[in-house]
């Protein structure tokens, strides 16, 4: 589905290069609003996940390479999304304010309570939070310091702490119904996934919901609102708890997605991948797993950019071999951030989200199974419009997960038998598979096993999954010697061909087979292994090493009064801070696209040339050029 939001107004700069770096509570429940929010200005936000150690300890060592990456950044504000301590203790708590209190002048820090902290009494976390939360955060009667909302710059945060998400839909709604008009971007931060991979609350309160439970049964009256405001008003969900980072589009109830980032880990703990994309609600487009099997643990440092409104996302990790406070700094201290996910867009776009090529043949595409890039036209709000006209999604990661069995309990869960538990998965997560309506991870995602016996079980079951990407087309006004808008193409260079198991070993894609019953086409077939365009990725979980992605075509209309002869398409060169022609001039052809050119040069371009571009005159005249890089693009005078 190719998704158009909002509208967009002048950015002061683009930002579309990575960076990577070396080394007191009251009973007064009320609170005034806060200012009118300043004239939009950059933004930094970085992302501290849990940071529990194991036994009675907080990790100190990731939690101060994070506080230091962030400061060399100049990070404005942090959140963190809970998991602040193991057992919530006071001596745990001062080792955490240790570090904390080191970086104060630094940042705006946004603390909320995850599973963890809330082994504690509520004093010690009033004691240790209350006063790193701004004065002007807005705060939800009877949850001061746990749910809160802050309005800095053009953002709104909304903070829920864990747990609070099924009695906190009215304030945030109300947060975001009250500052929408006042802000270009909303986030909320909490530590619970709504979906997730290993967890999630529409598993484990909607689906495995208890009728003894007050929050599972409240949560099944908002759980779809929620996903309704979100989409509707394009929020970043950020949340942690799952000690890995993942990064995916969960659908709205009736329309449109937003964005969860599961921030990672920066504790000494990692999990495995445990059930993998629910493909009813959700759409996967990266995951980095690593459990510890490889003999390292993963770190990571995740920034939000905001400059007006255009937001620059990126996500990095590095690995380590800590596993206590008493090990030291080790590899973290002098770290190699290693970007392992990123996104550019405004608010004025127009999103796709693109299937994997290795979807079977005459696979029924159920409007969704959409392996090209090929898009619709998307027109900025100053008339001029662009689209993709070719392209497949060749390169792309693949994940496997763990069998996973559950059960039902008599007098406790809201569903009543095995059988009914394993319809609500279909119901609310999966998707059974059907000739009619096929089940790209799984041919039989959940089943019942042992039916009928004392060890009768649903089994979530082990399988192989190709993650989508998010290609987004946004629009910012001209700047810097432009003759048109300028296009961000976003999402294509997002993977790199990595394959690891459901513990974060690597495997290759290129050779390895995935589990049985991957394939996709109802039989037991696995996935198979997959070709990877020569020459353009390194499969190794980092970004800037690859320099070239999957070969599409973009298509940028010219102007009604345009000269065609005087104009040529051009990308921003981040380095030298100009545009740059897609290609010289010899490489330029008169012809109108053909599909053809995806793979071969057309007659009026040098044999020389490395891919061609076209400008076309006759009737509606557009530029084309066969790419292989995300970037910002626009017409630019020969």
């Amino acid at each position: 589905m190719f998704i158009r939001t909002g509208v967009v107004s002048l950015v002061a700069g683009l930002m579309l290069t990575g960076c990577l770096s070396s080394s007191d509570s009251s009973d007064d429940d009320t609170a005034a609003p806060p200012p009118e929010p300043p004239v939009a200005q950059a933004l930094k936000i970085g992302v501290i996940p849990d940071t529990q150690g194991g036994g009675q300890n907080s990790s100190i060592m990731p939690m101060r390479a994070l506080m230091e990456f962030y400061r060399e950044q100049e990070v404005d504000l942090l959140l963190l999304v809970g998991d602040l301590s193991e057992e919530a203790t006071p001596a745990e708590y001062a080792q955490w304010r240790s570090v904390v209190d080191e970086y104060r002048d630094d940042f705006v820090m946004l603390p909320v309570q995850g599973n963890h902290d809330i082994k504690g009494t509520d004093q010690d976390w009033y004691d240790n939070v209350s006063d790193l939360i701004p004065s002007d955060a807005i705060q939800m009667t009877g949850q001061r310091d746990k749910n809160y909302a802050l309005v800095r710059g053009n953002v709104l945060i909304v903070s829920l702490s864990y747990g609070q998400l099924p009695f906190a839909y009215d304030f945030t709604r109300e947060m975001i119904e009250t500052y929408r008009d006042q802000v270009e971007h909303i986030i909320v931060s909490t530590h619970n996934t709504m979906v997730g991979s290993r967890y999630g609350n529409i598993r484990e309160r909607v689906v495995e919901a208890y009728d003894t439970s007050e929050g599972d049964q409240q949560f099944l009256l908002v759980h779809d609102d929620y996903r309704q405001l979100f989409a509707d008003n394009d929020v970043i969900y950020v949340a942690g708890h799952e000690h890995q980072y993942l990064r995916s589009l969960i659908k709205g109830y009736y329309g449109g997605h937003y964005t969860e980032l599961v921030s990672g880990s920066a504790s000494y703990k990692g999990y495995d991948s445990r059930y993998g994309e629910s493909e009813l609600i959700q759409d996967m487009v990266m995951v980095k797993v690593n459990d510890g099997s490889s003999g390292t643990l993963d770190v990571n440092a995740s920034i939000l950019s905001f400059n007006g409104e255009l937001v620059d996302y990126r996500s990095y990790y590095e690995a380590h071999t800590i596993t206590s406070n008493e090990d030291g700094m080790r590899e973290l201290a002098n770290p190699q951030w290693k970007l392992i996910d990123r996104f550019t867009r405004t608010a004025e776009r127009c999103d796709k989200i693109v299937y994997p090529s290795s979807i079977p043949a005459n696979n029924q595409l159920n409007m969704t199974h959409d392996k090209s890039y090929r898009t619709s036209a998307c027109a900025s709000s100053n008339g001029f419009s662009a689209r993709i006209l070719d392209g497949d999604n060749n390169i792309f990661n693949r994940y496997e997960t763990r069998t996973r069995t559950t059960n039902f309990e008599p007098g406790v869960s809201t569903a009543k038998s095995n059988a009914e538990l394993a319809a609500r998965y279909f119901r609310y997560l999966h998707i059974p598979h059907e000739s009619f309506s096929p089940n790209l991870n799984n041919s039989q995602r959940v089943r019942l096993i042992n039916a009928g016996t004392a060890d009768e079980e649903v089994e979530i079951r082990e399988t192989t999954i190709d993650l989508k990407k998010q290609v987004s087309l946004s629009w910012i006004a001209a700047r810097d010697g432009a003759e048109s808008d300028v296009l961000i193409v976003s999402g294509i260079q997002g993977q790199d061909g990595t394959f690891s198991s459901a513990r974060g070993i690597m495997k290759d894609i290129q050779t390895d087979v995935g589990l049985a019953g991957s394939f996709g086409d109802g039989s037991e077939q696995a996935k198979q292994p997959v070709t990877l365009p020569a020459g353009r990725v390194n499969s190794n979980w980092i970004l800037d090493d690859d320099e070239r992605g999957d070969d599409y075509v973009l298509q940028f209309n010219l102007p009604g009064d345009a000269d065609a002869s005087k104009l040529t398409l051009a990308r921003w060169n981040t380095e030298t801070a100009a545009w740059e022609p897609v290609v010289t001039s010899e490489c330029l052809s008169a012809d109108d696209y053909n599909e053809a050119y995806l793979d071969e040069l057309p007659d009026d371009v040098e044999d020389s040339c490395s891919a061609a571009a076209g400008m076309v005159a006759v009737g509606t005249g557009y530029a084309w050029a066969r790419l292989d890089q995300d970037g910002a693009y626009a017409l630019i005078a020969r």
